[in-house]
């Protein structure tokens, strides 16, 4: 593969000096002037050109066949073995530099992309040729005794046109250059053929007739065959334009004739002209291809937005500035049940229900305003079939006078979803603090709500702690089943008997804690005396059994300033059981000046 690519460069290389060659001899030939240097010089553009555009090209080889062929042209032309060697190496110099420069500061690829390619290309043309005329000069001074100076101009006036037109028109004919050309539709073969034709009249009437400088005729056509061409277009038509103009040049016809001189300005001239207009041609060639190519960028980011909107399960929305939707994705018809066509061009708040219809109004009036830039908010909307759906508006500002887009998201799912959770998590939280038997909170619970009502306001808290007297006795002679009927009773009485402030739980198998808040201690402890006597008093009925009459014996203790639950719990505690060792079913106060009293005592 190696050695076929290698072949394929080597001929390649020197089938592009052929034609170099070529186009030298048929230069020098039909120019000569003088005893100087040929007035066109296109031959080195090709070769630039080349270097340019084909990939596999063989520099190694390229160097000695230029330097011969060159050298042979030249002594062809009745040229000094030392002038046409000295040429030949101003040519390699000059097309080596100009390809040089022109890769150091232009694309290698898509020439005419950018406007200020031309620019560039021409300072590296201009650096090439004036350093080929500098060797081209010194070797016609040595060997010719020619003028330095005046070798240096004819050189540069010869080549630099060359360079300059037959450059760019090479490039943006080659057909290899699919990065430079934009995605545009082509025109027509007919449509080229017509402004092609259209530049060539124009070309026949400016030059041939030597009266009158048409010359500004010629861009018209030009622009118009760069507007629907691009480069290629101005590159052709100045083709078209130099060999019209060249033929009827050399036959002593055309605008520049009135100038009095030598042939060679009037070349020069006609060879500026072309450069000019081509140079101006080639700028406005790339903003067209640069157009082109961020348009049809925009339209594949555009189309890429909508496939993607298309397949978003969320709405994408988008609204103007008095609130009225502009654009609805697909996925808007399944949230509001109605196609995305009657939708458009309502107001947004029509399918809000009214309740938050003022809470939303009045974020989105922020928006339009400026006054924020987003916002994130839930609200409940109708769909056309009367159900109620909760969604999620993330709303952003657009630019000014744009109103506001974002995103509409179906949420009542996760609100169900969530409100179960919730529900599931109080019910767990309720279970976990509730006792099973008599529905009262459990242990947990109490501490629970006596650590909170320390740490809120203890001044006023007093703690009572009850079991049943002789409550195994009730489950030996009864059954348990019997006992869990009296402890439910006397949960229920002790429930009935308190204030909605305080708090009965059950904190162990038949003992029971009473939380008296806001009350100061006399007041509890004629609450705790109340307690004693409804239990005392109650008479609890058993299914197919007799009347069960029970007390309770109870300890009651008022938090102390510094005393924490333990402490209180503890004084309480040892109350109660101060209060069973003193005969049972009355109430034993913790405080030291206080003694056991009777329940039936007022």
């Amino acid at each position: 593969m190696t050695e076929i690519l290698a072949g394929r460069s080597s001929l390649s290389t020197i089938l592009t000096c052929a034609v170099w060659c070529l186009v030298a001899i048929i230069s020098v030939g039909w120019t000569r002037h003088g005893g100087s240097s040929s007035m066109i010089w296109p031959a080195n553009a090709i070769l630039v050109a080349a270097a340019l555009c084909v990939r596999n090209f063989n520099w190694w080889l390229f160097p000695p066949l230029l330097l011969v062929l060159s050298t042979m042209v030249n002594l062809g032309d009745h040229r000094p073995w030392v002038t046409s060697v000295g040429f030949a190496t101003a040519n390699l110099i000059e097309i080596l530099f100009a390809v040089l420069l022109t890769r150091r500061f232009s694309p290698i690829s898509g020439f005419f992309e950018y406007p200020g390619w031309a620019f560039r290309f021409a300072i590296a043309t201009v650096s090439a040729v004036i350093c080929s005329a500098a060797i081209a000069a010194e070797v016609l001074y040595l060997s010719e005794g020619r003028d330095w100076l005046g070798g240096a101009m004819a050189w540069t006036m010869a080549h630099l046109p060359g360079l300059l037109i037959t450059v760019p028109v090479l490039l943006a004919l080659n057909p290899y250059d699919t990065k430079g050309s934009a995605d545009h539709d082509a025109p027509s073969r007919l449509v080229v053929i017509g402004l092609m034709a259209l530049v060539a009249g124009a070309a026949i009437v400016v030059y041939r007739q030597s009266h009158y400088p048409f010359q500004f005729l010629l861009l018209p056509p030009l622009v118009l065959a760069t507007y629907h061409l691009y480069a290629k277009g101005a590159a052709l038509a100045v083709a078209i334009i130099g060999m019209i103009g060249s033929y009827f040049i050399f036959t002593d016809v055309g605008p520049v004739m009135p100038f009095h001189g030598p042939d060679s300005l009037r070349v020069y001239i006609f060879q500026l002209d072309l450069a000019t207009i081509f140079f101006c041609a080639l700028p406005l060639g790339a903003v067209l291809t640069q157009r082109d190519q961020k348009a049809v960028l925009a339209e594949r980011r555009l189309r890429d937005f909508r496939h993607l909107a298309d397949r978003v399960g969320d709405v994408l929305f988008r609204v103007d500035a008095f609130g009225r939707w502009s654009y609805l994705n697909p996925a808007s018809e399944q949230l509001f049940g109605v196609p995305v066509e009657y939708r458009l061009g309502q107001h947004m708040l029509e399918s809000v229900i009214p309740e938050d219809r003022v809470a939303l109004s009045r974020a989105l009036a922020k928006i339009v305003s400026g006054s924020r830039e987003d916002l994130r908010q839930i609200v409940s909307i109708c769909r056309r079939d009367g159900t109620i759906r909760h969604v999620e508006i993330l709303a952003h500002r657009l630019d000014e006078d744009l109103g506001y887009g974002g995103l509409i998201r179906d949420v009542t799912d996760q609100l169900t979803q969530d409100e179960q959770n919730r529900q599931i998590a109080e019910a767990n939280e309720h279970a976990a603090n509730t006792d099973d038997l008599t529905g009262l909170p459990n242990r947990r619970a109490f501490f629970q709500t006596l650590h909170a009502c320390l740490a809120e306001s203890p001044s006023k808290i007093a703690v009572a702690i009850f079991d049943l007297d002789h409550f195994k006795l009730v489950n030996d002679r009864y059954g348990h089943p019997v006992g869990d009927v009296v402890l439910r009773r006397v949960a229920s009485t002790v429930l009935a008997s308190v204030r909605d402030g305080d708090m009965v739980a059950r904190i162990g198998g038949e003992e029971f804690a009473v939380l008296i808040t806001n009350r100061n201690p006399e007041q509890a402890i004629s609450l705790a005396r109340r307690l004693v006597r409804a239990v005392s008093s109650d008479s609890i009925a058993i299914p197919s059994g007799p009347i069960l009459h029970v007390t309770i014996s109870m300890g009651i203790a008022s938090h102390q300033p510094g005393e924490d639950h333990a402490a209180l719990i503890e004084r309480a505690d040892q109350a109660l059981y101060a209060a069973k060792r003193g005969g049972r079913n009355r109430l034993m106060i913790a405080d030291a000046t206080l003694t056991s009293q009777p329940a039936d005592s007022a």
